[in-house]
Order: C-alpha cells, then structure tokens, then sequence
C-alpha cells in the first residue's frame, strides 16, 4: 500500500523537480500553526481555500477562511500540532488525506478527525480544503 502511495505522488510531481515536492508539506503547516506563524500560515493556505470547521462553527471560503484559520492560531497555545494521514489519495491535480490532527498543550493530549485536500500552485503545495471535527 505505501509503495502505491508513493507511486501515485511521484507520477504528481513534474520531471526534474525535487524529491522535497513528492508529499504535501503537513508537518510545516503544523508547525506554522504552533508557532503561531502568520506568514507561513497564509503561505500554506489557497486563496480560495475552503474550511469547514465542527458545529457551531460555519464553513467558510477565501480570504474568510484564512482569517478565521489564522485566528485560530493566533489564539492557540499549544506547544505540539500533527496530521497523520490514515489515507492519501490523488484526484486529478489533487492529493488527498484523511487522518486524525493532534494537538498538545502541556501534558493535555486531544485528536480529532480531518479531511484535507493539497493542490499545487505555482510550484508549491497550497491546502484547498480542510475539514477537522471536534477535538477530543
């Protein structure tokens, strides 16, 4: 199943470009959120990204959607974010995964549910959409 995987994101990335550009950079995006790090956040994220934050929480597209990702971080003070796909698909320009996202904050462990999708665009992996459920 890995080596699939792996099949399927080399045939994604162009001739000649570096083995840094096979998978999608989520352990950047996640440390971009802990640190708080606007710049790398905005840098991560389509501009027309689609988030679809859990209930009550509506979902929202473009620049609202940054904004309201980008509040999240800045409020966050967590000292640990990961994804860790359990599944990672491709769908024409698109990779696709579904895992569990995980934060730490202390000695307090939570994780929930995501469903993210990554495209490239002009030569960098951007998120096009991100789902995430409640965080237990």
């Amino acid at each position: 199943m890995h080596c699939l995987r792996l099949v399927m994101l080399l045939w994604l990335v162009p001739a000649g470009a570096g083995a840094a550009q096979i998978e999608p950079p989520r352990w950047q995006l996640a440390n971009a959120f802990v640190k708080r790090d606007s710049v790398q956040l905005r840098r991560y994220l389509a501009p027309d990204v689609m988030s679809w934050p859990p209930a009550p929480d509506t979902a929202r597209r473009g620049s609202a959607a940054i904004a309201y990702f980008m509040r999240l971080a800045l409020a966050s003070r967590v000292s640990q974010s990961d994804f860790r796909p359990s599944s990672v698909t491709t769908d024409g320009a698109y990779v696709i995964e579904e895992g569990t996202w995980g934060f730490t904050h202390r000695r307090t462990k939570v994780r929930a549910r995501y469903d993210l999708r990554w495209r490239q665009t002009g030569g960098r992996w951007q998120v096009s959409f991100l789902k995430w459920d409640l965080f237990r």
